[in-house]
């Protein structure tokens, strides 16, 4: 990763991961709500505590020093060759003072009718799940909105979809995507640990709406946006 932004001309601030297995037993419930957990997420194992413990670290730096803007990446991604530009760009489509998220890695579909233009690219509001925090874009009201709501931490960072539903945030997509997962990412060390969550069932109101979703709403508002997925360019001059 070093490499990889030193080729961006990027400085990065780099911040300690929380490893949630050695967080000590007698200490978890100070950092952790597992009854609200089991209420409104499911069961989380440590790893993915550590996670979530480490990105609201990130919202507490963000409101202590009143940083307007950062952009979040975790160590196992990919850039666009113009990422840098981009980000000079996004401040112009999502002011700092709107509690706004802006997904850097690729969601599927999108309203066409939100699009604002960034250059190459499109700032949209996003339809459908919206999942990974690899990269991301985030506004300091928005990191004051996590930060209150998520500590002692009770579901995983990347709930997106919970978070805006709560009103913390609004959600964006940028595309085509700039950030996306190298094959690092295949070397979870959450992953092997996690255990299933309870599916809810779905109501009549459900069942009707995804009927209305699939017939209509997609059909007339919705776009299926580009997957960027590969080895990144950096354009480099010799000495």
């Amino acid at each position: 990763m070093q490499s990889l932004l030193a080729q961006h001309q990027i400085t990065a601030t780099w911040l300690e991961a929380v490893d949630g297995r050695l967080i000590p037993e007698a200490e978890l419930a100070q950092h952790f709500d597992a009854d609200r957990a089991e209420l409104e997420y499911g069961p989380m194992v440590r790893g993915e505590i550590g996670t979530s413990l480490s990105h609201v670290n990130i919202y507490r730096q963000m409101v202590e020093q009143q940083i307007q803007y950062a952009v979040v990446l975790e160590d196992d991604v990919e850039l666009a060759h113009d990422f840098c530009q981009v980000l000079s760009q996004l401040p112009d489509a999502v002011a700092w003072s709107d509690p706004a998220m802006v997904q850097l890695t690729y969601v599927e579909r999108a309203y066409t009718k939100s699009a604002q233009t960034l250059g190459e690219r499109r700032v949209m509001r996003p339809h459908g799940g919206v999942w990974l925090t690899s990269g991301y874009f985030i506004t300091l009201a928005a990191a004051q909105n996590l930060l209150h709501a998520l500590y002692p931490v009770w579901t995983v960072a990347d709930y997106w979809r919970n978070f805006e539903a709560k009103g913390l945030l609004t959600l964006y997509v940028l595309t085509p995507n700039v950030v996306w997962e190298s094959e690092l990412s295949r070397a979870s060390h959450i992953a092997p640990e996690r255990r299933r969550r309870r599916k809810d069932r779905k109501t009549l109101a459900d069942r009707l709406y995804l009927l209305w979703d699939t017939a209509v709403v997609r059909p007339l508002r919705v776009e299926k946006l580009t997957n960027v997925q590969g080895v990144a360019q950096v354009a480099t001059t010799s000495p």
